[in-house]
């Protein structure tokens, strides 16, 4: 009996452990056009990312991935083992570098400023240092 009990508690404790490592997800910050390496805790069999527009994964073995920001915004990764049982899970956050960079909003488009002395628009990771050009002028009616 007392066995049983002993028993019936170590399985309710591991249940417990479980659902809490599978609620907490991480959270990852990463500039746009960079990337960060995760180690897994077991080998990957399948790799879902949330909004690829965001986020991209690369595998380099069956423990490392590098979670790559594609573009502005928020993305889930996610990470199961080969019997499909989750491994990883991370909320991914992909925005522009914190020192030296800026955002200025032009209407609804946001513009990365990459600032020294002088501030230069980066577009899709080239830099330009010639202004983005005004909008042409409307035809005469």
């Amino acid at each position: 009996m007392t066995k049983q009990i002993i028993m019936a508690g170590c399985l309710a404790l591991t249940a417990l452990l479980s659902a809490g490592a599978a609620e907490a997800a991480s959270k990852i910050v990463v500039e746009k056009n960079h990337s960060t390496r995760v180690v897994l805790p077991a080998s990957a069999g399948s790799v879902i990312v949330g909004n690829p527009e965001v986020a991209d994964v690369t595998v380099v073995d069956s423990r490392t991935i590098y979670i790559m920001g594609r573009g502005f915004g928020r993305s889930s990764v996610s990470v199961t083992d080969s019997a499909g049982r989750n491994i990883f899970d991370a909320d991914v956050m992909v925005g522009t570098p914190v020192e030296g960079g800026v955002t200025v909003y032009k209407g609804l488009k946001p513009s990365t400023m990459i600032c020294s002395r002088t501030c230069i628009e980066q577009t899709d990771g080239m830099q330009s240092a010639s202004p983005t050009p005004a909008a042409p002028p409307s035809p005469a009616s």
